[in-house]
């Protein structure tokens, strides 16, 4: 247990039942799970955690965006002695639980196929203007 945790009594205490110290190895077994499902559902690939959610975009709402970065940071500073104990354990342990609920709730042939479903939306939305156009323009010429 930290000296804080000690100086607070926060011994064996839990915030909504996640334990308030969080290890390095917890943390990085938590970045390889979001890593997996960003790019088994996203296909997002990069060699760190900080790439790939550099390349989210607006993929992801922006909360779940936001708990991502916050993941990030904690994930980058858990390799500097002095930064490591400055992260909010808690606070990135929720944070990464929600960016994992929300990458397994993806599905990517629900994806795809929303995708598909919207250039075909879009191309018949064009052909029927076109089509209403060049009626318009028979009309006005007399020809029809």
């Amino acid at each position: 247990m930290s000296v804080i945790g000690r100086v607070y009594g926060l011994e064996g205490a839990t915030l909504s039942g996640y334990h308030i110290t969080m290890t390095a190895d917890t943390l990085s077994r938590k970045t390889h799970r979001i890593r997996t499902l960003l790019e088994a559902r996203l296909k997002l690939r990069g060699a760190t955690l900080e790439q790939q959610a550099y390349k989210v975009g607006r993929s992801l709402p922006r909360g779940v965006r936001r708990d991502l970065l916050q993941v990030v940071r904690a994930d980058i500073a858990q390799g500097h002695p002095r930064l490591g104990r400055m992260v909010d354990t808690a606070r990135v342990s929720l944070a990464a639980d929600r960016v994992e609920a929300h990458l397994k709730a993806i599905d990517p042939w629900e994806r795809r196929k929303s995708s598909i479903l919207r250039k075909l939306a879009t191309v018949s939305a064009v052909g029927i203007a076109v089509f209403i156009g060049v009626v318009w323009w028979m009309w006005a010429q007399g020809r029809i």
